[in-house]
């Protein structure tokens, strides 16, 4: 963040304001219908996938994340429902953030997914490189280098957000053979202008990342102030795919309450 700066990209994102408290039509606390206070950790949102919240710890604070009403709750849940379900080929590790578990715990969890015949991929979602790089340490690395194969998709919505430690760290992934992807949150004020976004895209392909999504803001309570129009994200996306190789394009997504998949916009 640079300092000094109340509009900083960076800071915009977990600075909290007054106006996440004004009621708006439309933005609820379970916007993509997850189901708030539910003991249930293992959710059948996506067909032959099935996603752990397998921790409410997370690095940061962000204003805008669509689980920011869930409550705070110990990882308590059991592979048994996995395990009964042939039809789950892809296990998602979610939360809060899977990296927040220790490295004895997320070894435990990753060995029992490895056990079930019919679990071919692990995905691990996080944020965890961007706000503690040193999270990816040489323990991390052999603990992820044990399971095959693991897919790993990085939560990032700004190129400041990449510096050179960033960066190192995420290379040593792609080093390690873990195939690494990023998702993004298409947010007013942080990213909504092409030239940020292209530097964004071009910086993560650079690292042997790929984009892999830019989500339409899901519309949870208090986060209003950063939605953009999808009319306005179709023409980013439009101006992303002139200047850009199709593989550093993401796909410009929404969730939609029901729908088995990311449903496209553009």
């Amino acid at each position: 963040m640079e300092h000094g700066n109340p509009n900083d990209p960076l800071l915009l994102q977990v600075l909290p304001q007054n106006i996440e408290l004004q009621p708006v039509v439309g933005f609820t606390t379970d916007p993509v219908g997850e189901g708030i206070g539910s003991s249930n950790r293992i959710l059948r949102k996506y067909s032959g996938r099935a996603l752990i919240l397998a921790t409410s710890d997370c690095g940061v604070n962000c204003r805008f994340c669509f689980r920011r009403h869930f409550p705070r709750q110990e990882p308590n849940f059991s592979l048994d429902s996995i395990r009964e379900a042939t039809d789950i080929h892809e296990v998602i590790l979610s939360g809060g953030d899977p990296l927040c578990l220790s490295n004895r715990e997320l070894l435990e969890l990753l060995h029992g997914l490895s056990l079930i015949s019919h679990v071919r991929r692990i995905r691990i979602h996080s944020r965890l490189p961007i706000v503690d790089p040193s999270r990816v340490d040489a323990e991390l690395l052999d603990i992820l280098g044990t399971f095959c194969p693991i897919y790993f998709v990085l939560h990032v919505n700004h190129p400041n957000e990449l510096d050179e430690e960033v960066l190192e760290r995420i290379e040593s992934l792609v080093d390690l053979g873990v195939p690494v992807l990023s998702q993004t949150v298409l947010l007013h004020g942080v990213n909504d202008a092409l030239e940020v976004l292209q530097r964004l895209f071009e910086k993560l392909v650079d690292s042997r990342v790929f984009p892999y999504y830019l989500h339409q803001l899901d519309r949870v309570s208090g986060s209003s102030h950063f939605e953009v129009s999808p009319e306005v994200g179709c023409s980013l996306v439009e101006g992303l795919r002139d200047r850009l190789p199709g593989y550093a394009a993401p796909r410009y997504v929404r969730e939609i309450v029901g729908c088995t998949y990311k449903v496209p916009l553009f």
